[in-house]
């Protein structure tokens, strides 16, 4: 009797197990992800002279190739929906995703984004020029003693190169925080207090370029929010630099060199990343 009611439960756990794996693969084949929105296999094929060295035109490979890699590195599988302009467009979804992995927008779009109306291509006629990986720009008082320090930090990370596999530090960049170093005392947070200090100012320019870095798809290495809210950037894509504290830092992942400039011109803080195509006219970065 013992050995039969054993028999039962076996019996009884290998179709439950069964049952399970049924439903599992009905559900996974009832909704399965439609990438079409995003992907065209002809246009994808074409677009990628590598795709036609390596993988041929098989729509069913080129497909997942586009989800195993092409996704990730910011590939455009169509010509209606460009992962730079979806993050551009859509600045609320960059404290979300980051960019350690872009296809996370991607999959945003098809789940929500299209539904929802979002932008997911450039205005025409404001394509970025060919080389350009990101602009960003945020505004600032010329009157206020913050815009001298914010100057000065963009003047010294302004046409600063990274090369492969270098290491950017934002407060290595700008220099020590003194008046014999420029700097002028300004309005900074401290604990989550309005103090003031040398250098008040210059998280202006180092949440500039996050926002920057992150629609170039760059993660950083090292980032660190505000004690209190800032008004120069979007929610959570700011970046706090406390010196021999707090930095923002990023290593150069792409295998080309990256030139970094940031100019100021009456009250505009503009952060643009550039990959580097000819011989450099300016000095490398100060890791």
């Amino acid at each position: 009797m013992k050995n039969k009611t054993k028999t039962l439960i076996a019996l009884f756990v290998v179709l439950a197990c069964s049952l399970t794996s049924i439903v599992g693969l009905h559900a996974a084949t009832k909704n399965p992800i439609d990438y079409s929105s995003v992907f065209d296999a002809g246009y994808y094929y074409k677009t990628y002279p590598d795709l036609q060295q390596n993988i041929g035109n098989d729509p069913s490979t080129l497909l997942d190739h586009f989800i195993t890699i092409g996704m990730k590195e910011g590939r455009s599988g169509n010509a209606s929906f460009n992962v730079k302009a979806y993050m551009a467009n859509n600045l609320d979804l960059l404290p979300l995703y980051g960019a350690r992995d872009l296809s996370r927008y991607y999959i945003h779009y098809i789940t929500s984004g299209q539904t929802e109306g979002r932008a997911s291509t450039y205005p025409v006629g404001s394509e970025p020029p060919a080389g350009t990986l990101s602009t960003y720009s945020t505004v600032y008082d010329t009157t206020e003693d913050r815009a001298v320090n914010v100057e000065l930090a963009a003047a010294r990370i302004n046409g600063m190169v990274i090369e492969p596999g270098q290491k950017f530090s934002f407060s290595n960049s700008v220099g020590t925080r003194t008046r014999a170093n420029g700097y002028v005392v300004a309005p900074s947070f401290a604990s989550g207090r309005v103090v003031s200090s040398v250098g008040g100012g210059i998280c202006q320019v180092s949440s500039t370029i996050y926002v920057s870095m992150l629609l170039a798809g760059i993660a950083p290495s090292q980032r660190y929010a505000h004690s209190l809210p800032v008004d120069y950037v979007p929610k959570g894509l700011d970046s706090a630099i406390v010196e021999g504290y707090k930095d923002l830092t990023f290593t150069n992942k792409f295998d080309f060199p990256i030139v970094i400039n940031a100019t100021t011109q009456e009250g505009v803080l503009t952060v643009s990343f550039l990959q580097q195509t000819e011989e450099p006219l300016s000095r490398p970065v100060n890791g």
